[in-house]
């Protein structure tokens, strides 16, 4: 992944962040699975995801 992708993905992920922020009492569209995104820009970064979770205090609100 070269250096656009990465910040490409990284902005996809900051907008996902800020979507369950503003958004996550809220019902969304059916088949959209947040955690399932993050997990995979997560991989493309190259990141933690377990470790994203916990430093964003992400939780999944369903379960």
């Amino acid at each position: 992944m070269n250096k656009q992708e990465r910040v490409k993905a990284f902005a996809e992920l900051y907008e996902l962040l800020t979507f369950y922020y503003e958004n996550r009492d809220q019902p969304v569209e059916r088949g959209f699975d947040f955690f399932g995104e993050v997990e995979t820009l997560c991989q493309k970064l190259d990141l933690d995801f377990e470790e994203l979770k916990k430093e964003f205090n992400l939780t999944n609100l369903t379960g």
